[in-house]
């Protein structure tokens, strides 16, 4: 798989959207704001309806991306705000991980999973997926935690907890409006769900496949490397963070990555990538 996704890369990588999730942030926004002043305006002319879709109005294919959020309260509007910071971290931390392309393919690929599948409720029970992508943005959280399963994020400003459990209490409580879903009889709200996480697995299998290992593997391996191995100038490395000194070959573990917004080459491990002072 990793060799065919080198192979897509290489021949389309050109074609690829750089800050992808910036335009749909923009999206999300705009319908938002659109749904302040019509709040039925989604549901009457943009949601995804085949029924519609099959009688002229095939725009509805696109434009239920455009699902926007309620601003009915000023915690809502608080949880509007904080979701799009959110939104912006984990879109940018995807695309410096894996690269515009194979963020772009994710993003994607997640999106024509959830057309495919509401086509498929369609012919099954002639039922309307009035829902957008919202389970793929939740998605990108899972994908991130499992690329830096150790940074931390400050809740309310003050309690540090790791992204791995932040990811598990949120896996929870999916799997607990799944139950919901099923009770109510909301079977479109459960579809989205299984969609959006179909979509994290297949490249999360990919990104195992291709880059991880596991504890005890990476434990094994440095250990080993530390007894055997000769010892390497910096300069022979293959990778080098330019903050910490770790390279590609004394911890084979680390994902590194040249910054876009640094002047000059400069490279970093993935704990480095998205805290160092940008060099001008």
């Amino acid at each position: 798989m990793e060799k065919f996704l080198n192979r897509l890369e290489k021949k389309f990588g050109r074609f690829a959207i750089r800050d992808l999730i910036n335009y749909f942030i923009i999206i999300y926004i705009a319908s938002t704001v659109l749904g302040l002043f019509s709040p039925y305006f989604y549901y009457r002319f943009l949601a995804l309806d085949w029924s519609l879709v099959f009688k002229g109005q095939v725009w509805r294919i696109l434009t239920f991306i455009c699902e926007p959020h309620s601003m009915q309260g000023i915690l809502n509007i608080i949880f509007f705000i904080f979701t799009i910071s959110i939104y912006y971290l984990l879109g940018h931390s995807l695309e410096n991980a894996w690269g515009a392309f194979r963020f772009n393919l994710f993003f994607f690929s997640g999106i024509f999973l959830t057309i495919l599948a509401s086509l498929i409720y369609y012919f099954a029970t002639g039922g309307i997926f009035a829902t957008g992508i919202g389970y793929l943005y939740q998605s990108m959280f899972f994908a991130f935690a499992v690329l830096f399963p150790e940074m931390q994020f400050m809740i309310y400003g003050i309690l540090p907890v790791k992204v791995k459990y932040l990811a598990l209490i949120d896996a929870v409580l999916l799997i607990a409006n799944m139950i919901s879903y099923i009770r109510a009889g909301f079977y479109v709200g459960v579809i989205a769900i299984v969609v959006a996480m179909l979509n994290f697995l297949i490249f999360w299998r990919m990104y195992r496949k291709s880059h991880g290992m596991t504890i005890k593997q990476v434990k094994r391996r440095k250990d080993f490397q530390r007894k055997t191995a000769p010892q390497m100038s910096p300069r022979q490395a293959r990778h080098i963070c330019a903050i910490c000194g770790r390279t590609s070959e004394t911890n084979p573990e680390l994902e590194f990555r040249y910054c876009t917004k640094c002047a000059g080459n400069y490279e970093y491990c993935q704990d480095h990538l998205f805290t160092h002072e940008h060099k001008q």
